[in-house]
């Protein structure tokens, strides 16, 4: 049995040992229910006409590719003939006022409605947690939560066999990706749609730059490391975790320093710590031209990662599917590889240098030299980045949800 929480995925002995007795038995129990309601509405259920409801789960609620997603349906009117439901993880996230003709209910908590959405909906959308279908006329796709990364994934996620369709960002990138999915290169599954996400990039709307600041900088960059040590997560994936919790710069004078350089310029640095990063060693606060960003600053300024990459002048991230994104702006980006040697998930792919095109980053010099050339308007690898782009995206046109629609029959 797998008990699939909203904090990881993971066998029942390790839930156990982590979280109780008392606790697993709850959920346990709250599991063994959520199956006896489903087979009790399933009886009633499984011969009647699917109905037209859109099911989307996402990564955090409200974001990432279902969110992508659900704001193209109600921006084209879709909710006038369909009911979109969001399956949400935190139920707190959920707007006091939701449009028209649209419902959710609570992945985690056994419950009637939440069933009975899964017996009759006609089409689901996921970004992370992918249940099977429960009827074979309802369609089901699996869009991921972000998209191509250096970082190692495979084994962390499943596809069930009822899953009709899984979006692919690029045909280049279709060994890569089918391999950490566990799927044969030629399962017939695959569809090069691109991801939802990528349409925050050519939406039109304001970017996010000013939920953080109303000042004016020569440059702004953005600062996007992954997790090395999940807070909840029970995971440490790099070996190598810095005195001020953050990688890169090891000691206070260093970040001083470099918020000095920074000043010197006019220059802001965004330093976005992931989600799922453990904040209980971080060492810094925000000061004069270097902004940190916890998961729950995020949160309370509604900061959408897309929207804020629009407004960035360059980009420093590392084995975070971050460092690919980014490419849909187009801009400067820098890679920390400083960890190397200690990240314990390993690389995706076997050549890594045919999937870089920016300034390697060891240490706070190192930042500071890619800044310089920022503040510069010095762009080194431009040409490189081109080739990239071409590899990593077979779209560049903010019509990805419009694909996904069109496949899925909506």
């Amino acid at each position: 049995m797998r008990l699939k929480i909203k904090d990881e995925n993971m066998n029942a002995f390790q839930y156990l040992k982590k979280n109780g007795i008392k606790h697993t038995v709850e959920i346990v129990y709250a599991y063994k229910i959520d199956i006896i309601i489903r087979k009790i509405l399933g009886s009633v259920l499984k011969n009647r006409p699917l109905q037209d409801i859109i099911v989307i789960e996402s990564h955090n609620d409200f974001d990432s590719n279902g969110g992508a997603f659900y704001n193209y349906l109600i921006k084209n009117g879709y909710n006038k003939k369909y009911k979109i439901v969001w399956a949400i993880k935190h139920p707190a996230a959920v707007p006091q006022r939701l449009p028209e003709n649209v419902d959710w209910y609570a992945i985690y908590k056994p419950g009637i409605k939440k069933n009975y959405y899964m017996w009759i909906a006609k089409y689901f959308t996921f970004d992370n947690d992918c249940s099977a279908k429960l009827r074979d006329n309802q369609k089901a796709i699996y869009f991921g939560h972000g998209g191509f990364g250096l970082k190692n994934c495979k084994g962390y996620i499943t596809i069930p066999e009822k899953i009709d369709f899984v979006a692919m960002p690029s045909k280049y990138l279709k060994s890569v990706f089918s391999d950490q999915l566990m799927l044969a290169s030629n399962d017939p599954r695959l569809c090069y749609i691109g991801f939802p996400y990528v349409d925050n990039f050519y939406d039109g709307k304001e970017g996010d730059l000013h939920k953080i600041t109303t000042s004016t900088y020569r440059k702004v960059i953005l600062w996007m490391p992954t997790f090395r040590k999940g807070g909840g997560y029970n995971r440490q994936d790099s070996g190598t975790i810095g005195n001020l919790g953050i990688p890169l710069i090891y000691n206070i004078d260093d970040y001083y320093k470099l918020n000095e350089f920074l000043k010197e310029k006019n220059a802001f640095l965004i330093l976005k710590i992931h989600p799922m990063q453990d904040i209980s060693d971080l060492k810094i606060k925000s000061v004069s031209n270097i902004c940190v960003l916890t998961g729950n600053d995020v949160k309370k300024l509604t900061v959408d990662n897309y929207r804020l990459m629009k407004d960035c002048d360059a980009l420093i991230s590392d084995y975070s599917s971050a460092a690919y994104d980014f490419l849909q702006c187009n801009k400067p980006i820098a890679y920390d590889f400083s960890d190397i040697q200690d990240y314990k998930l390993g690389l995706s792919v076997d050549n890594p240098e045919d999937y870089i095109a920016g300034h390697y980053i060891k240490n706070t010099n190192d930042m500071i030299s890619f800044i310089s050339d920022i503040v510069n308007d010095v762009d080194r690898f431009y040409e490189k980045r081109q080739i990239l782009r071409k590899k990593i995206f077979d779209y560049y046109d903010g019509n990805n949800s419009q694909r996904a629609v069109k496949l899925l029959g909506i």
